[in-house]
Protein backbone atom coordinates (compact mmCIF):
# COMPACT_ATOMS: atom_id res chain seq x y z
CA UNK A 1 0.00 0.00 0.00
CA UNK A 2 1.39 3.30 -1.18
CA UNK A 3 1.66 6.02 1.57
CA UNK A 4 3.24 9.60 1.95
CA UNK A 5 2.52 13.07 3.18
CA UNK A 6 0.66 15.36 0.58
CA UNK A 7 3.34 17.52 -0.31
CA UNK A 8 5.34 14.22 -1.52
CA UNK A 9 2.28 13.47 -3.53
CA UNK A 10 1.85 16.87 -4.53
CA UNK A 11 5.96 16.58 -5.67
CA UNK A 12 5.51 13.36 -7.33
CA UNK A 13 2.36 14.79 -9.27
CA UNK A 14 4.25 18.01 -10.33
CA UNK A 15 7.67 15.41 -11.66
CA UNK A 16 5.60 13.05 -13.54
CA UNK A 17 2.28 14.50 -14.56
CA UNK A 18 2.07 18.31 -14.44
CA UNK A 19 3.41 21.58 -12.16
CA UNK A 20 0.22 23.27 -12.75
CA UNK A 21 -2.00 21.65 -10.43
CA UNK A 22 -4.57 21.50 -7.45
CA UNK A 23 -5.72 19.74 -4.81
CA UNK A 24 -9.27 19.47 -4.42
CA UNK A 25 -10.82 17.20 -1.49
CA UNK A 26 -14.62 16.03 -0.28
CA UNK A 27 -13.66 14.71 3.28
CA UNK A 28 -14.19 15.70 7.13
CA UNK A 29 -11.34 15.84 8.15
CA UNK A 30 -8.66 19.01 7.91
CA UNK A 31 -5.52 18.19 6.34
CA UNK A 32 -2.15 20.08 5.66
CA UNK A 33 0.56 18.83 3.63
CA UNK A 34 2.09 17.08 6.07
CA UNK A 35 -1.14 14.69 6.22
CA UNK A 36 0.00 11.06 5.68
CA UNK A 37 -2.39 9.62 2.42
CA UNK A 38 -3.00 6.77 0.79
CA UNK A 39 -2.85 6.20 -2.98
CA UNK A 40 -5.80 4.61 -4.74
CA UNK A 41 -5.41 3.31 -8.46
CA UNK A 42 -7.89 3.75 -11.08
CA UNK A 43 -7.41 1.86 -14.80
CA UNK A 44 -5.83 5.32 -15.94
CA UNK A 45 -2.77 4.59 -13.87
CA UNK A 46 -1.37 1.34 -15.54
CA UNK A 47 -1.05 -1.73 -14.03
CA UNK A 48 -2.02 -1.63 -10.46
CA UNK A 49 1.12 -3.28 -8.16
CA UNK A 50 0.53 -6.32 -5.76
CA UNK A 51 0.00 -4.33 -2.73
CA UNK A 52 -2.68 -1.51 -4.34
CA UNK A 53 -5.64 -0.24 -3.23
CA UNK A 54 -7.68 0.05 -6.37
CA UNK A 55 -10.92 2.42 -6.98
CA UNK A 56 -13.47 1.49 -9.00
CA UNK A 57 -16.50 3.90 -8.23
CA UNK A 58 -17.56 7.23 -9.50
CA UNK A 59 -14.28 9.86 -9.30
CA UNK A 60 -16.37 12.81 -9.53
CA UNK A 61 -19.72 14.30 -8.04
CA UNK A 62 -19.77 16.57 -10.31
CA UNK A 63 -17.11 18.55 -13.20
CA UNK A 64 -18.63 21.82 -14.46
CA UNK A 65 -17.30 24.62 -15.69
CA UNK A 66 -17.89 26.39 -12.18
CA UNK A 67 -15.40 23.76 -10.78
CA UNK A 68 -14.73 20.29 -9.77
CA UNK A 69 -16.39 18.48 -7.10
CA UNK A 70 -14.43 14.77 -5.88
CA UNK A 71 -16.55 11.67 -4.95
CA UNK A 72 -17.23 11.18 -0.97
CA UNK A 73 -13.88 10.37 0.75
CA UNK A 74 -11.34 11.47 -1.82
CA UNK A 75 -8.54 14.49 -2.24
CA UNK A 76 -7.61 14.12 -5.94
CA UNK A 77 -4.42 15.97 -7.25
CA UNK A 78 -6.15 17.01 -10.59
CA UNK A 79 -4.27 19.34 -13.72
CA UNK A 80 -5.21 20.01 -17.69
CA UNK A 81 -4.81 16.98 -19.60
CA UNK A 82 -3.36 14.60 -17.34
CA UNK A 83 -5.15 11.74 -15.09
CA UNK A 84 -6.10 12.68 -11.62
CA UNK A 85 -3.86 11.08 -8.50
CA UNK A 86 -6.97 9.69 -5.92
CA UNK A 87 -5.50 9.98 -2.32
CA UNK A 88 -7.88 9.07 0.81
CA UNK A 89 -7.09 9.02 4.65
CA UNK A 90 -5.41 6.11 6.60
CA UNK A 91 -8.55 5.84 8.05
CA UNK A 92 -10.87 6.24 5.37
CA UNK A 93 -13.56 3.34 4.15
CA UNK A 94 -12.15 3.38 0.44
CA UNK A 95 -9.63 1.60 1.95
CA UNK A 96 -11.91 -1.51 2.86
CA UNK A 97 -9.27 -2.82 5.07
CA UNK A 98 -10.04 -7.25 4.44
CA UNK A 99 -10.33 -9.49 7.52
CA UNK A 100 -7.58 -11.54 9.02
CA UNK A 101 -9.21 -15.24 8.30
CA UNK A 102 -7.28 -16.33 11.08
CA UNK A 103 -8.35 -14.28 13.84
CA UNK A 104 -10.82 -12.03 12.41
CA UNK A 105 -8.86 -8.67 13.24
CA UNK A 106 -8.78 -6.24 10.38
CA UNK A 107 -5.85 -6.18 8.11
CA UNK A 108 -3.00 -3.28 9.88
CA UNK A 109 -2.57 -0.46 7.46
CA UNK A 110 1.54 -0.20 6.51
CA UNK A 111 2.49 2.94 7.55
CA UNK A 112 6.27 4.75 7.25
CA UNK A 113 6.46 6.38 10.32
CA UNK A 114 10.09 6.97 10.94
CA UNK A 115 11.52 6.45 14.92
CA UNK A 116 13.82 8.15 17.32
CA UNK A 117 16.34 9.25 17.41
CA UNK A 118 16.42 10.72 13.44
CA UNK A 119 18.94 10.23 11.16
CA UNK A 120 21.04 13.19 9.85
CA UNK A 121 23.46 14.07 7.29
CA UNK A 122 25.50 17.50 7.60
CA UNK A 123 25.18 19.20 4.28
CA UNK A 124 29.07 20.68 4.79
CA UNK A 125 31.27 17.13 5.26
CA UNK A 126 28.63 14.90 4.73
CA UNK A 127 28.60 12.86 8.08
CA UNK A 128 25.99 11.09 9.16
CA UNK A 129 24.83 11.12 12.54
CA UNK A 130 21.76 10.65 14.70
CA UNK A 131 19.61 12.59 17.03
CA UNK A 132 16.28 13.49 18.30
CA UNK A 133 16.82 17.39 16.74
CA UNK A 134 18.13 18.88 13.56
CA UNK A 135 21.45 19.85 15.02
CA UNK A 136 23.83 21.79 13.17
CA UNK A 137 26.83 19.80 12.90
CA UNK A 138 28.99 22.50 10.65
CA UNK A 139 27.33 25.68 9.97
CA UNK A 140 24.39 24.74 8.62
CA UNK A 141 21.20 23.03 9.31
CA UNK A 142 21.54 18.73 8.48
CA UNK A 143 19.62 17.39 5.71
CA UNK A 144 17.51 14.40 7.15
CA UNK A 145 17.48 11.10 6.03
CA UNK A 146 14.80 7.51 5.89
CA UNK A 147 16.10 4.21 5.75
CA UNK A 148 15.29 2.72 2.28
CA UNK A 149 12.58 0.31 2.95
CA UNK A 150 12.54 -3.54 2.02
CA UNK A 151 10.40 -3.47 -1.09
CA UNK A 152 12.40 -0.41 -2.58
CA UNK A 153 15.98 -2.36 -2.31
CA UNK A 154 14.33 -5.31 -3.69
CA UNK A 155 13.52 -3.16 -6.69
CA UNK A 156 17.01 -1.65 -6.77
CA UNK A 157 18.69 -5.34 -6.97
CA UNK A 158 16.66 -6.03 -9.74
CA UNK A 159 17.44 -2.87 -11.46
CA UNK A 160 21.00 -2.88 -10.67
CA UNK A 161 21.55 -6.82 -11.70
CA UNK A 162 19.37 -6.45 -15.37
CA UNK A 163 20.67 -2.96 -16.23
CA UNK A 164 22.52 -1.20 -19.17
CA UNK A 165 23.85 2.17 -18.92
CA UNK A 166 23.33 3.64 -22.48
CA UNK A 167 24.50 6.95 -23.42
CA UNK A 168 22.69 8.13 -26.34
CA UNK A 169 22.76 11.35 -28.13
CA UNK A 170 20.30 14.43 -27.04
CA UNK A 171 18.88 15.44 -30.38
CA UNK A 172 16.04 13.33 -31.00
CA UNK A 173 15.12 13.85 -27.36
CA UNK A 174 16.13 17.36 -27.06
CA UNK A 175 14.43 18.87 -30.39
CA UNK A 176 12.28 21.51 -30.24
CA UNK A 177 12.87 22.54 -26.11
CA UNK A 178 13.43 25.46 -24.92
CA UNK A 179 17.19 26.73 -24.29
CA UNK A 180 19.12 23.55 -26.26
CA UNK A 181 21.90 25.33 -27.62
CA UNK A 182 22.65 24.48 -31.34
CA UNK A 183 26.27 24.14 -31.64
CA UNK A 184 28.77 21.94 -32.77
CA UNK A 185 31.60 22.63 -30.06
CA UNK A 186 28.72 21.84 -26.98
CA UNK A 187 27.53 18.97 -28.90
CA UNK A 188 30.89 17.47 -28.68
CA UNK A 189 31.35 18.53 -25.43
CA UNK A 190 28.25 16.64 -24.81
CA UNK A 191 28.79 13.66 -26.59
CA UNK A 192 32.83 13.67 -24.76
CA UNK A 193 31.14 13.92 -20.87
CA UNK A 194 28.54 11.08 -22.31
CA UNK A 195 31.00 8.58 -23.35
CA UNK A 196 33.09 9.38 -20.46
CA UNK A 197 30.23 8.51 -17.91
CA UNK A 198 29.05 5.80 -19.85
CA UNK A 199 32.60 3.82 -19.54
CA UNK A 200 32.29 4.87 -15.71
CA UNK A 201 29.13 3.48 -14.86
CA UNK A 202 29.22 0.60 -16.95
CA UNK A 203 32.64 -0.11 -14.59
CA UNK A 204 31.87 0.93 -11.06
CA UNK A 205 30.18 -1.32 -8.83
CA UNK A 206 26.54 -0.02 -7.21
CA UNK A 207 24.60 -1.55 -4.30
CA UNK A 208 21.15 -0.11 -3.15
CA UNK A 209 21.01 2.84 -0.91
CA UNK A 210 20.42 2.03 2.89
CA UNK A 211 19.31 6.32 3.02
CA UNK A 212 17.67 8.50 1.31
CA UNK A 213 17.17 12.34 2.05
CA UNK A 214 13.67 13.53 2.87
CA UNK A 215 12.50 16.92 1.10
CA UNK A 216 11.21 19.62 3.15
CA UNK A 217 9.60 22.12 1.99
CA UNK A 218 9.45 24.38 4.90
CA UNK A 219 13.12 26.43 4.44
CA UNK A 220 14.56 29.23 6.55
CA UNK A 221 15.38 30.79 3.47
CA UNK A 222 14.36 31.40 -0.57
CA UNK A 223 15.77 28.69 -2.79
CA UNK A 224 15.93 27.84 -6.55
CA UNK A 225 13.37 25.79 -7.02
CA UNK A 226 11.15 28.61 -5.34
CA UNK A 227 11.37 30.66 -8.05
CA UNK A 228 10.80 28.40 -10.80
CA UNK A 229 6.80 28.02 -10.55
CA UNK A 230 4.61 31.19 -8.27
CA UNK A 231 2.66 28.36 -6.84
CA UNK A 232 6.00 27.06 -4.49
CA UNK A 233 6.97 30.45 -4.28
CA UNK A 234 3.73 31.56 -2.55
CA UNK A 235 3.76 28.20 -0.61
CA UNK A 236 7.13 29.78 0.82
CA UNK A 237 6.68 33.04 0.78
CA UNK A 238 3.64 33.10 3.05
CA UNK A 239 5.05 30.87 5.56
CA UNK A 240 9.11 31.73 5.81
CA UNK A 241 9.22 34.11 8.49
CA UNK A 242 6.94 32.23 10.52
CA UNK A 243 9.54 29.33 9.55
CA UNK A 244 12.40 31.48 10.40
CA UNK A 245 11.12 32.25 13.87
CA UNK A 246 10.65 28.44 15.01
CA UNK A 247 12.85 25.61 15.24
CA UNK A 248 13.04 23.07 12.42
CA UNK A 249 11.31 20.21 13.00
CA UNK A 250 12.07 16.67 11.82
CA UNK A 251 10.17 14.85 10.01
CA UNK A 252 8.16 11.58 11.33
CA UNK A 253 6.87 10.04 7.86
CA UNK A 254 8.54 8.95 4.85
CA UNK A 255 6.96 8.26 1.27
CA UNK A 256 6.54 5.09 0.18
CA UNK A 257 6.54 3.21 -3.49
CA UNK A 258 7.32 5.45 -6.55
CA UNK A 259 8.06 8.77 -4.45
CA UNK A 260 10.77 6.72 -2.50
CA UNK A 261 11.93 5.18 -5.66
CA UNK A 262 12.81 8.52 -7.21
CA UNK A 263 14.45 9.92 -4.22
CA UNK A 264 16.58 6.69 -3.80
CA UNK A 265 17.79 7.12 -6.88
CA UNK A 266 19.03 10.45 -6.69
CA UNK A 267 20.90 8.94 -3.75
CA UNK A 268 22.24 5.89 -5.64
CA UNK A 269 23.31 8.87 -8.37
CA UNK A 270 24.62 11.22 -5.78
CA UNK A 271 26.94 8.40 -4.04
CA UNK A 272 28.21 7.22 -7.42
CA UNK A 273 29.04 10.65 -8.49
CA UNK A 274 31.01 11.44 -5.03
CA UNK A 275 33.03 8.30 -5.58
CA UNK A 276 34.05 8.88 -9.37
CA UNK A 277 37.92 8.80 -9.73
CA UNK A 278 38.36 11.58 -12.85
CA UNK A 279 40.79 14.12 -14.00
CA UNK A 280 37.36 15.35 -16.16
CA UNK A 281 34.21 14.92 -13.22
CA UNK A 282 34.51 16.57 -10.49
CA UNK A 283 30.72 17.64 -7.74
CA UNK A 284 29.39 20.49 -8.97
CA UNK A 285 30.36 24.36 -6.81
CA UNK A 286 27.29 26.47 -5.37
CA UNK A 287 26.27 29.47 -7.06
CA UNK A 288 24.33 32.67 -5.80
CA UNK A 289 22.02 34.44 -7.81
CA UNK A 290 20.64 38.09 -6.90
CA UNK A 291 17.09 37.99 -8.28
CA UNK A 292 16.64 42.02 -8.70
CA UNK A 293 13.06 41.82 -9.16
CA UNK A 294 12.02 40.26 -5.56
CA UNK A 295 14.87 41.73 -4.22
CA UNK A 296 16.84 38.83 -2.77
CA UNK A 297 19.40 36.51 -2.96
CA UNK A 298 18.80 32.68 -3.99
CA UNK A 299 21.45 29.83 -4.20
CA UNK A 300 22.21 26.23 -5.03
CA UNK A 301 24.22 23.43 -6.56
CA UNK A 302 24.35 21.95 -9.66
CA UNK A 303 25.24 17.90 -9.53
CA UNK A 304 28.42 17.43 -11.12
CA UNK A 305 30.99 19.25 -13.06
CA UNK A 306 32.54 17.97 -16.67
CA UNK A 307 35.77 19.81 -17.42
CA UNK A 308 34.75 22.95 -15.29
CA UNK A 309 31.15 22.81 -17.00
CA UNK A 310 28.30 22.49 -14.70
CA UNK A 311 26.21 19.25 -14.76
CA UNK A 312 22.70 19.50 -13.54
CA UNK A 313 21.21 15.82 -13.31
CA UNK A 314 17.58 14.68 -13.61
CA UNK A 315 15.91 11.27 -13.70
CA UNK A 316 12.35 10.48 -15.49
CA UNK A 317 10.36 7.21 -15.52
CA UNK A 318 11.10 6.58 -19.53
CA UNK A 319 12.38 9.09 -22.49
CA UNK A 320 9.35 9.80 -24.84
CA UNK A 321 10.91 7.36 -27.54
CA UNK A 322 11.42 4.88 -25.31
CA UNK A 323 7.02 3.60 -25.25
CA UNK A 324 4.36 4.05 -27.14
CA UNK A 325 2.25 6.34 -24.70
CA UNK A 326 1.20 9.73 -26.54
CA UNK A 327 1.02 11.32 -23.51
CA UNK A 328 4.69 10.76 -22.54
CA UNK A 329 5.74 13.52 -25.38
CA UNK A 330 3.47 15.82 -23.97
CA UNK A 331 4.98 15.28 -20.04
CA UNK A 332 8.36 15.42 -21.08
CA UNK A 333 7.88 18.68 -22.45
CA UNK A 334 5.74 20.02 -19.95
CA UNK A 335 8.39 19.49 -17.73
CA UNK A 336 11.31 20.55 -19.44
CA UNK A 337 9.55 24.29 -19.49
CA UNK A 338 8.74 24.55 -16.15
CA UNK A 339 11.55 22.23 -14.61
CA UNK A 340 14.92 21.33 -16.43
CA UNK A 341 14.94 24.77 -18.48
CA UNK A 342 14.25 26.94 -15.72
CA UNK A 343 16.41 25.49 -13.18
CA UNK A 344 19.61 25.95 -16.02
CA UNK A 345 18.96 29.21 -16.66
CA UNK A 346 18.96 30.34 -12.55
CA UNK A 347 22.04 28.34 -12.26
CA UNK A 348 23.58 30.06 -15.50
CA UNK A 349 22.82 33.24 -13.82
CA UNK A 350 25.27 32.45 -10.68
CA UNK A 351 28.76 31.64 -12.83
CA UNK A 352 30.44 32.32 -15.97
CA UNK A 353 28.93 30.06 -18.43
CA UNK A 354 27.07 30.55 -21.31
CA UNK A 355 25.53 27.53 -21.39
CA UNK A 356 25.39 23.78 -18.96
CA UNK A 357 25.05 20.40 -19.77
CA UNK A 358 21.81 18.63 -18.97
CA UNK A 359 21.88 14.97 -17.74
CA UNK A 360 18.54 13.37 -18.11
CA UNK A 361 18.86 9.64 -17.19
CA UNK A 362 15.92 7.21 -17.52
CA UNK A 363 14.74 4.86 -14.50
CA UNK A 364 13.56 2.23 -16.66
CA UNK A 365 16.13 1.39 -19.15
CA UNK A 366 19.31 3.34 -18.01
CA UNK A 367 19.79 5.20 -20.83
CA UNK A 368 21.13 8.46 -20.25
CA UNK A 369 22.15 11.91 -22.87
CA UNK A 370 23.41 15.23 -22.10
CA UNK A 371 21.84 18.01 -23.30
CA UNK A 372 23.85 21.83 -23.92
CA UNK A 373 21.35 24.00 -22.68
CA UNK A 374 21.28 28.25 -22.00
CA UNK A 375 19.50 30.91 -19.73
CA UNK A 376 16.54 31.21 -22.73
CA UNK A 377 13.90 30.69 -19.90
CA UNK A 378 14.83 33.68 -18.35
CA UNK A 379 13.41 36.03 -19.55
CA UNK A 380 9.57 34.55 -19.30
CA UNK A 381 11.01 33.96 -15.68
CA UNK A 382 11.70 37.52 -14.87
CA UNK A 383 8.46 38.57 -16.88
CA UNK A 384 7.12 36.75 -13.95
CA UNK A 385 9.11 37.91 -10.76
CA UNK A 386 7.68 41.49 -11.57
CA UNK A 387 4.12 40.38 -11.48
CA UNK A 388 4.88 38.18 -8.17
CA UNK A 389 6.77 41.66 -6.55
CA UNK A 390 3.80 43.90 -7.02
CA UNK A 391 0.88 41.24 -5.64
CA UNK A 392 -0.77 42.50 -3.09
CA UNK A 393 -1.45 39.57 -1.65
CA UNK A 394 2.16 38.43 -1.55
CA UNK A 395 4.08 41.82 -1.41
CA UNK A 396 4.00 42.41 1.97
CA UNK A 397 5.33 38.87 3.15
CA UNK A 398 8.20 39.08 0.87
CA UNK A 399 9.41 42.60 2.38
CA UNK A 400 8.73 40.77 5.82
CA UNK A 401 11.56 38.64 4.48
CA UNK A 402 13.60 40.98 2.97
CA UNK A 403 13.48 42.57 6.22
CA UNK A 404 14.71 39.20 7.80
CA UNK A 405 17.34 38.60 5.93
CA UNK A 406 19.20 42.24 6.46
CA UNK A 407 19.06 41.96 9.99
CA UNK A 408 21.62 38.82 9.82
CA UNK A 409 24.12 40.58 7.47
Amino acid sequence: MQEATLNEWKKWYSENRSEENKVVESIEEEINDDTVLVRLWIAQDGKAPEDAVKYQSKVWKNKNSKGVTPAKGLVIITATGQPPLLLACKNSSLLNPKKNKTNGEKKEVASRTLSKPYQWRCRDCGEQFESNKPNIHCTRQPRQLAGVSKTSTEWFNNFLSEIEWKYIPHHSISKGQIGVVEDEDADLIAEKAGKSLEKILSKVEMKPPEFFELYNYKTHYLRVSDLKDFKKFKQVIVKIAQWRNSKLRPKNSAPLGIIEIGHSFDELLSSTFENILSKDWSTGERVWFECEELGVKVSGTPDLSFQGVPVETKTLKVFPNEVNESNQQSIFTYKWKANYSKQVALYLQGGGHDWMLLLLISRESGNFTLVPVDASAMEKMRQDWKKWAVDKTYSKKLEEYRQLISEEE
